[in-house]
């Protein structure tokens, strides 16, 4: 668990910037009921000993071959793996169906919430029944981004626990937003510079002896997503969902050491307002590592 923005909530549940006043709308309010679809795009690494294979395929009708390991054949049946009731695979662990609440929204104005998700699946299970939740975070000061680390929820004990890597990403998308691409100067450090400032330092001798060499400043490419004054959300998108398991889960005792990894996308679209299920609120977690990268 990544303790930093564990932190981050526990403070926002008590303090914090003040709230939206009565009647006024909140940008950083993404509760409600979602439906999630998978594009099932599977990239898999199998690491032994460090060395790392891939295999990327369509869905989970397939069997992934990584070669041979000491003349055994390295091969998983994916629909088999994911059907072994110790074993979760994505769409079993993040639901199709999920219900988004930020419970301390209305109690601070901090762009870092607790997030939680509440599988939806069945919204009126029978008496005394509670749904599956799991809880993360959402970063409003970043693009509207969530992490929730499913490690702890995504196996049973044993060689088939996921692993602590294992998370579910993605962005809350507002209504109405568009890409736009511009140039700008920008550094090897990806910051704003003056190209004439970086001349200007040539020009007085900064990279004679003993001096600082003028950092590089050159038109790149920069995207930025924008969208219209108070426009709701309305879907997920960049979603991302991964795994990984002891690699004896998948193939038995002979790889007992390494860790196989799967990742796939997704996409959700807000169907209405939070509406869940009877549930038991699941404590924050976070993937070791923090957000993933956006590679």
């Amino acid at each position: 668990m990544t303790k930093l923005f564990v932190v981050g909530v526990l403070l926002a549940a008590t303090c914090g910037p003040e709230v939206p006043g009565p009647g006024e709308e909140d940008p950083r309010d993404v509760t409600g009921n979602y439906d999630l679809t998978y594009d099932d795009s599977l990239h898999m690494q199998l690491n032994i000993g460090g060395a790392v294979r891939e295999v990327t395929q369509q869905g989970y009708g397939g069997v992934a071959d990584f070669g041979t390991y000491n003349g055994q054949p390295v091969r998983l049946d994916l629909t088999q793996f994911c059907a072994k009731p110790e074993v979760k695979c994505p769409s079993e662990q993040f639901w199709a169906k999920v219900a988004i609440d930020q419970p301390n929204l209305k109690k601070n104005g901090f762009g870092l919430q607790e997030l939680r998700v509440i599988d939806n699946q069945d919204p009126t299970p029978p008496a005394g029944t509670k749904a599956a939740s799991v809880t993360g975070l959402v970063n409003h000061d970043d693009g509207d981004r969530f992490l929730v680390g499913l490690g702890l929820q995504a196996g049973a004990s044993g060689s088939c626990a996921a692993i602590d890597v294992s998370f579910a990403s993605g962005r809350f998308a507002h209504q109405g937003e568009t890409l736009t691409t511009t140039m700008e100067y920008r550094g090897d450090d990806n910051k704003v510079c003056n190209p004439d400032a970086g001349a200007a330092a040539l020009d007085a001798g900064s990279t004679g002896d003993g001096g600082t060499a003028a950092k590089p400043c050159t038109l790149k490419s920069v995207s930025r997503l924008t969208y219209p004054d108070g426009a709701p959300i309305a879907d997920i998108k960049d979603g991302r969902i991964g795994f990984a398991w002891a690699g004896g889960c998948a193939f038995g005792p002979f790889l007992a050491g390494a860790t196989l990894y799967l990742e796939t996308g997704y996409s959700g679209k807000r169907t209405g307002d939070y509406d869940p299920p009877p549930f038991t609120p699941a404590p924050v977690t976070q993937p070791d590592g923090g957000f993933p990268d956006a590679g």
